[in-house]
């Protein structure tokens, strides 16, 4: 049995593999050079023009897969010229030149991804400007040498020969087989047994050489989907955060319906999107956001906000209408959107506007939705138990209700504190006005949003929740509401009615 040297593939292809690092590092430094000219300019001239996916301009997936191929290379080079005792200086620089080479391309890549919702300074500037030449110009170094060695290098200088001889290759392993029009099945089977143990031979001498082009292939695939999954054509989807200028953007949920929180049907011929979104201001001050200009995507149609249904939607939250976001806070808001399709639904998160050739084009960062469709659903009556809410559009959570009574009036005490850090204690008493009577609701599990859905349901009547009022004061008892309703109604004769958009239950 012979059994070959590890390293023979490599001596034998010396010249091939070195032409292909002159390639390969030739593309490298042709596609660095524009990087580099890039900053150059953008330094020199205090502007640049604006191109769609920037980073995939001028830092591409193959810049990045041929990177990784390129260090596995050198790296098994380095190994075998180690083995024979070679000088290995130009293998272990390029190694660790390639190496900070794609760590710089993948942080060049975050640089131009927030060119558009960045400012740079001019010593950032420089310093991307001088990093990126140092980047283009060492290039040249190793490309010559791979040349060198690639087209006109002499092997024996290596003194390969004398490993080749070693390898002890005769002619018998590469005669040719003549086949007849017969067919002779034991020679056939001997043939396919000898294909079958040449070929073993062949995984077992090029073991380490297999090992290295298969790390290869796997890095280059997995760096491959994972730029272009993450990077250059990242996918946002809800729960996703957006940076843009110092501001993190979340949607956390989305929903679509027809109706407002009493049921009411708002236009036959309409659907309504409502976007619940994180705003985080990461700036050490107070702003306001233009959010007008961001925009929801359905097929080829756009849609924008509409803050004049803000009323048909309190149950969501609150509109976002400029308010002002307090410096280092988080904060929740709706944006509300009036659509007539309902599938395949992007949010295109506004971020800036540049001008080409005289002409305004306006720039969106796309969030892909999945809105939640509310459905019909009755859970049943309750009676001093806890509510799961998982069949609503909340998901999770639980509703205790443990006790409601209807009253002529309600005392309650409170604190009060001033500047000096003195409290003192105070009553106050909540009288109904008109024809009415309170009616004292103590719950738990939930917040009180869940009261815009409170219904009153009586013998011979449902009372809707636009008639009865929430008198809730601000320091009133925790985990405890008050409302305005009928002085007419009796409390053996009251239900709870909760109509949570569709889910329905009954609390005795």
């Amino acid at each position: 049995m012979i059994i070959r040297k590890p390293y023979a593939f490599l001596i034998k292809y010396f010249k091939i593999i070195h032409i292909f690092l002159f390639l390969f590092i030739s593309y490298l430094a042709f596609k660095t050079k524009d990087i580099y000219i890039f900053f150059k300019d953008f330094l020199k001239n205090g502007t640049y023009t604006y191109e769609e996916y920037m980073a995939s301009q001028y830092i591409n997936p193959l810049m990045i897969i041929l990177t990784i191929f390129l260090i596995g290379i050198l790296l098994a080079i380095y190994f075998l010229m180690k083995q024979k005792g070679k000088k290995v200086f130009y293998y272990f620089s390029a190694i660790i030149f390639y190496t900070i080479s794609l760590i710089l391309l993948l942080y060049f890549t975050g640089v131009f991804n927030a060119l558009d919702n960045q400012t740079y300074s001019n010593q950032l500037l420089v310093i991307f400007r001088d990093l990126s030449m140092v980047l283009y110009y060492l290039n040249y170094y190793f490309l010559v040498i791979a040349f060198i060695r690639g087209f006109g290098f002499n092997v024996k200088k290596f003194n390969f020969d004398k490993d080749l001889k070693e390898l002890d290759i005769t002619e018998a392993d590469r005669e040719e087989i003549e086949v007849g029009t017969g067919i002779d099945y034991e020679n056939v089977g001997n043939f396919f047994r000898k294909r079958k143990r040449n070929f073993s031979y062949y995984l077992k001498e090029n073991s380490f050489i297999l090992t290295i082009f298969l790390v290869i292939v796997v890095l280059s695939l997995v760096g491959y989907y994972a730029l272009n999954y993450y990077v250059f054509n990242k996918q946002y989807y809800e729960g996703d955060i957006v940076t843009l200028s110092n501001i993190q953007y979340t949607i956390n949920k989305s929903y679509i319906t027809d109706k407002d929180y009493d049921g009411n049907i708002i236009k036959n011929d309409k659907k309504y999107l409502i976007l619940d979104i994180g705003l985080n201001n990461l700036y050490e001050k107070n702003i306001k956001l233009n959010l007008e200009n961001s925009r929801i995507k359905v097929g080829e149609k756009v849609y924008y906000s509409k803050n004049n249904l803000a009323d048909k939607f309190l149950d969501f939250g609150e509109t976002y209408t400029n308010q002002t976001l307090k410096s280092n806070t988080k904060s929740n808001y709706i944006l509300i959107y009036e659509i007539e399709e309902t599938s395949n639904i992007i949010f295109q998160l506004y971020k800036g506007k540049s001008i080409q050739n005289n002409e305004t084009i306006y720039h969106y960062q796309d969030i892909n939705l999945t809105p939640y469709t509310f459905n019909k659903k009755d859970l049943g009556e309750f009676s001093n138990q806890e509510i799961s809410l998982e069949e609503t559009y909340y998901k999770t959570g639980k509703l205790l209700i443990s006790d409601f009574s209807i009253l002529e009036r309600e005392s309650y005490t409170y604190q009060k504190c001033n500047n000096e850090n003195t409290c003192q204690e105070y009553t106050k008493v909540i009288v109904p006005s008109g024809n009415t009577s309170l009616l004292k609701i103590t719950y738990a599990g939930i917040n009180k949003n869940i009261f815009y859905y409170l219904n009153l349901k009586t013998k011979n009547q449902i009372i809707r929740h636009k008639d009865i009022k929430d008198i809730t004061p601000d320091n009133y008892i925790e985990n405890t509401v008050l409302f305005e309703i009928p002085s007419n109604i009796l409390r053996e004769d009251l239900q709870l009615y909760f109509d949570i958009r569709g889910v329905t239950f009954t609390i005795k």
